[in-house]
C-alpha cells in the first residue's frame, strides 16, 4: 500500500511523514525531528526536511522530481501521477535493514513545498493523507520554520539555486525565465542589500523569488523588493490558498478520491489515521507521537508572542 500525504499550503505533512517513518515499516524517512530554539523571532522547526547532503542520494532525488511534476503535471480526474516512479524505487531499492533489501512496507511519499498546478487536484496514492489547514496554521508553520533563519552571502546563492531547481526544472529542463531573470536582475541587488542590512532572514529572499514568479506568470515586466516585516504577517494570513485548500477537498469529494482530512492536531487522533490506513499501532509511533506533541506545544507558545509582537490583525 502507497501512502501519500499532501498539503496545499505549509502545514503538517512533513511531521506525518516522520512520524510514521519512525517505525521501519514506512519509508524512507525525508525529514529529521527537531526540537525547538525558540531565540527571540527564531523559534525553529520541529520537523524539517533532510536535504540531499544528508539522505540518500537516489532517494532524495527521486523524491524531488516528484515534486516537480506535482507542481508541473496535468491531473487526470483530479489525480496528478506525480508519485509512481517514488513509490515504485521505494519497494525495490530502500529497506528495513533486512538481507536483501525488500523496500518498505509502505512506503509514504509526502511535500514540504508547493502543490499540484491546479487546486482542484491531489497527487495520486493508495491512501491519501491530507493535512488540512487554516491561515493562522500556515502563518505558524512558515514563519516559525523558515521566516527568520539568518542568511549568509553563501546561503543566498544556495537558496537560489535551490528555490529554482525546486520549481523550475523538471525532467532535466527548465520550464521558464525565472533563472535567466534573476541572475539578470535582482540577483546582485539582493547581495548589495544584504551588505547595507535591508536583506537579513530566509522569509525575505524566499519571498522575492515567488514574487518574481508572480511576475512572469501575470506577464509583468518588473516587481519591487520588499522586505518589510509587516508584509510577512500580512502575507501570511491571506486566505487566498484556502479557497483553493477548499477546492481540493470539494474536488477529492467529487472525483471520489479515497482520503482523510486530517488537522494539525493530528497527534491526538492517531488512532483515526491508523484506522483509515487499516495499519496497527507500534510503540515507536506512540513515542513519537508524543515528542512531536511536547515540541508542537511549545512552538505555539513561542509563536503566539511573536505574532503579538508583530501582527495585529486586519
Amino acid at each position: 500500500m502507497n501512502i501519500a500525504i499532501y498539503q496545499t499550503v505549509n502545514a503538517h505533512a512533513p511531521a506525518i511523514h516522520w512520524w510514521l517513518a519512525q517505525d521501519k515499516r514506512f519509508g524512507p524517512q525525508l525529514y529529521q525531528g527537531m526540537a525547538p530554539i525558540c531565540n527571540g523571532e527564531q523559534i525553529g522547526s520541529i520537523v524539517q526536511e533532510i536535504r540531499n547532503e544528508d539522505i540518500d542520494a537516489d532517494a532524495y532525488d527521486i523524491h524531488q522530481e516528484s515534486l516537480r511534476e506535482m507542481e508541473n503535471k496535468e491531473a487526470i480526474n483530479g489525480i496528478v501521477d506525480c508519485t509512481s516512479r517514488y513509490f515504485n524505487a521505494m519497494k525495490g531499492h530502500w529497506g528495513n535493514d533486512e538481507d536483501p533489501i525488500v523496500g518498505y512496507q509502505y512506503p509514504v511519499w509526502s511535500n514540504y513545498f508547493g502543490c499540484t498546478r491546479y487546486p482542484n487536484s491531489v497527487p495520486l496514492g493508495d491512501k491519501l493523507l491530507f493535512a488540512k489547514s487554516t491561515t493562522n496554521d500556515d502563518a505558524m508553520f512558515y514563519i516559525t520554520q523558515y521566516a527568520f533563519i539568518k542568511l549568509t552571502i553563501d546561503e543566498i546563492n544556495d537558496h537560489s539555486k535551490i528555490w529554482w531547481e525546486d520549481h523550475k526544472l523538471m525532467a532535466g529542463k527548465v520550464l521558464d525565465d525565472w533563472k535567466e531573470t534573476w541572475y539578470r536582475d535582482y540577483h546582485d541587488q539582493c547581495i548589495a542589500d544584504f551588505h547595507n542590512g535591508k536583506l537579513q532572514y530566509m522569509w525575505q529572499l524566499n519571498f522575492a523569488h515567488w514574487d518574481l514568479h508572480n511576475m512572469l506568470a501575470e506577464n509583468k515586466s518588473k516587481f519591487t523588493l520588499d522586505y518589510s516585516i509587516e508584509r510577512l504577517f500580512k502575507e501570511k494570513h491571506k486566505t487566498d490558498d484556502f479557497n483553493a485548500e477548499q477546492n481540493a477537498i470539494k474536488s477529492m469529494t467529487d472525483n471520489n478520491v479515497d482520503h482523510l482530512l486530517v488537522d494539525i492536531e493530528w497527534f491526538n487522533n492517531t488512532d483515526v489515521i491508523l484506522d483509515y490506513l487499516g495499519i496497527k499501532n507500534s510503540k515507536a509511533l506512540d513515542d513519537a507521537a508524543l515528542l512531536y506533541k511536547e515540541r508542537y506545544k511549545i512552538v505555539c507558545k513561542s509563536y503566539e508572542e511573536l505574532s503579538n509582537k508583530y501582527y495585529k490583525g486586519n
